[in-house]
């Protein structure tokens, strides 16, 4: 029987909340330290920030408790 694997969902749902925390932060930053003619890509640039730091969390936490699919 297989046993119910509860990690991998909080994982993926505490990444998801730090990638917005990231998100949010580079939003507030990001228009003070880009130049001006960069200044409208500040929020593609706050959202591939959310994605990379999210997926950078869930790869290095599969790597380090090695939860592999069954």
């Amino acid at each position: 029987m297989r046993q119910s694997n509860w990690k991998q969902p909080v994982v993926v749902v505490i990444a998801f909340i730090i990638g917005l925390f990231v998100n949010l932060a580079a939003r507030k930053i990001l228009p003070a330290v880009l130049p001006a003619s960069m200044a409208g890509a500040t929020d593609l640039i706050a959202v591939i920030l959310q994605i990379i730091i999210a997926a950078g969390i869930i790869f290095i936490t599969v790597r380090i408790f090695n939860r592999e699919e069954d």
